[in-house]
């Protein structure tokens, strides 16, 4: 009876044993699919030319929560090497809302464009447009960060107005720069949210905008692959969206992607 109770305490101790190993072996190898391993992993692919894993790589660290313009700029790489040009155009707009100002993605994205005979779309008025040039290199939080900078000026300037008499006699004239200065990125990153908010890329090879929200209604005009469209209004299953040059129609929504989720 006690050898009986012995091999089965033994075999128990063994199996616990074994669970843990597994378990810890598991552990492991989930440790190993860190957002960096899988980085490194994808761009080995991506010079590979393994295309495909890269693209799903890359996605994952996407899905998992961690954003970066780095990130969406290579995956924006991958799928242009792999001639979905929609999905390249839309992924380099994504890393152009979190590094504006970096050479290499803004080269890549005009020869896709070049690639797909579309220029570079800039909708608004002149006093919008001149706003954008100023202010296209500098994202969102760059912007927010310049407008505290603006305004503790002003503040400073209001304070040492009480203080020092001979400040009063330039006082408003640089209040009226800072102000000048503030409305102007104001207005940027205003015209920034919105447009991230509400802009949206073509992802098939072609698009039929149509007068309706309805498969057989008449075809308004047609988008090609990688144009840029604003999303006025949505519906079940189609958008309203509107062109650069204002013309409005229905179209469904697995043809296009919002680039701010």
């Amino acid at each position: 009876m006690k050898k009986i109770s012995r091999i089965f305490l033994f075999t128990f101790l063994a199996a616990v044993f074994i669970a843990t190993l597994c378990l810890r072996c598991s552990l492991a190898q989930e440790a190993v699919k860190t957002p960096g391993s899988l980085f490194y992993q994808a761009n080995i692919n991506y010079q590979e030319a393994k295309y495909d894993a890269a693209i799903n790589d890359y996605e994952k660290i996407i899905n998992s929560g961690l954003e970066s313009g780095n990130i969406y700029y290579n995956l924006g790489n991958s799928y242009f090497k792999k001639g979905e040009l929609g999905l390249a155009v839309l992924n380099y707009e994504r890393a152009n809302v979190l590094i504006p100002n970096d050479s290499d993605l803004r080269s890549n994205y005009d020869y896709v464009l070049q690639a797909l005979n579309l220029e570079p779309q800039l909708s608004g008025v002149w006093f919008e447009r001149i706003v954008y040039s100023l202010f296209r290199n500098m994202d969102i939080d760059s912007l927010i960060i310049l407008l505290i900078s603006i305004y503790i000026a002003l503040i400073a300037l209001l304070i040492l107005n009480l203080f020092i008499n001979r400040l009063k006699r330039f006082s408003g004239f640089i209040a009226f720069v800072l102000i000048a200065l503030f409305i102007l990125p104001a207005f940027a990153l205003s015209s920034k949210i919105n447009y991230f908010n509400k802009a949206a890329i073509v992802i098939s090879k072609e698009a039929d905008v149509k007068f309706e929200p309805l498969e057989n209604a008449t075809t308004y005009f047609k988008l090609n692959a990688g144009s840029k469209v604003e999303v006025v209004e949505k519906t079940e299953g189609w958008y309203k969206v509107k062109r650069f040059d204002n013309k409005l129609g229905w179209v469904n929504k697995s043809v296009l992607r919002q680039i701010v989720d």
